[in-house]
């Protein structure tokens, strides 16, 4: 993050978001740069060095690193959450931004357009996709039983996880283990851990389970840096997003928006992961067959799901063409 200064904004909430910034570029699209759970503005460190022709704004989203960290799930609601970013940007005074997320990130970053169009002009969606909003309330039970009958797995059985009531201080006193649930080795590693119901727990738990870190992740630095600043912050507001998610609120923030809302009128760009068994292409097919995603290039990368770590320069590269044929040619 050399190459960009640190602010941060208080908005008309009252929250304190913490933000990088490079210098401005009048010649191509400022890119705003969403990280996902359980990360922060660093996420994009290895990109950020690629990408140094554009003007960047990248954020701690609320209850990350530096910025505010509410532990009232209401807080988090996308119409509000997405009104302070949109508040960065005019401290910044950028009309429009090209919005990319990576992971939860990425429900910003499509929220973003859904709440605020008229300050998107693209989309760049790493790991997950563009997700329709639900028609109905969500239900957790429901949806990891299509997933098992769709995929053979309950993919987000981690949820049932963050959303106990001893996941903050679990996660908290074994915060270098979920480091390890987060990267190891295995090319089935997430499955096995977060897609298995009981696994993230047992793992916290069992100190005599052990595996290899990916390359990426066996830096000291970003082990290091992640393990103070949950043993500083704990886990109560980044869970949060998750309780959001399943009470009726964010359902509420769409439920009677008009569904040509939800159509992308803008460029968008997936890149997806071979290794990721959570985020998978197949929860974007309902928005593609009903024409929501009519300007919609894909990109497949071999990868596990934290790509901006394990492949920085190639998803920058992608991510580069996509911008040169898109906006600047």
């Amino acid at each position: 993050m050399d190459l960009c200064e640190h602010k941060s904004v208080i908005t008309r909430r009252g929250f304190t978001l913490s933000y990088y910034v490079s210098k401005p570029n009048n010649a191509g699209p400022t890119l705003l740069l969403q990280h996902g759970f359980p990360d922060d503005a660093r996420l994009w460190d290895g990109i950020v060095k690629h990408l140094s022709l554009y003007h960047l704004i990248i954020p701690d989203l609320l209850g990350y690193s530096d910025t505010s960290k509410p532990t009232d799930p209401t807080a988090y609601n996308y119409v509000d959450h997405t009104g302070d970013i949109v508040e960065i940007l005019d401290a910044e005074n950028v009309n429009k931004v090209v919005s990319v997320g990576h992971d939860f990130g990425a429900i910003i970053a499509q929220r973003l357009y859904i709440h605020h169009p008229h300050r998107v002009e693209g989309l760049i969606l790493l790991s997950l996709g563009y997700v329709l909003p639900s028609a109905s309330p969500p239900n957790l039970e429901k949806a990891n039983a299509q997933f098992e009958a769709a995929f053979g797995y309950p993919a987000f059985a981690y949820h049932e996880f963050l959303l106990s009531d001893d996941a903050p201080a679990l996660l908290r006193a074994n915060v270098d283990r979920f480091y390890y649930a987060m990267h190891g080795a295995p090319r089935d590693w997430m499955k096995q851990i977060w897609c298995t119901r009981g696994a993230m727990s047992k793992w916290l738990r069992d100190r005599d389970w052990q595996v290899e870190l990916r390359s990426y992740a066996q830096d000291p630095a970003l082990r290091r840096t992640f393990e103070e600043r949950f043993q500083r912050d704990g886990f109560e507001g980044p869970l949060c997003y998750y309780k959001a998610m399943y009470s009726s609120m964010q359902y509420d923030t769409t439920k009677d928006l008009d569904k040509d809302r939800f159509v992308v009128r803008v460029p968008t760009c997936h890149v997806t992961c071979t290794q990721d068994p959570i985020c998978r292409p197949e929860l974007s097919i309902a928005a593609k067959n009903g024409g929501f995603l009519p300007d919609l290039e894909e990109h497949t990368v071999d990868s596990g799901h934290w790509i901006p770590l394990e492949k920085p320069e190639g998803v920058a590269k992608l991510m580069d063409s996509f911008l040169q044929r898109r906006f600047l040619a």
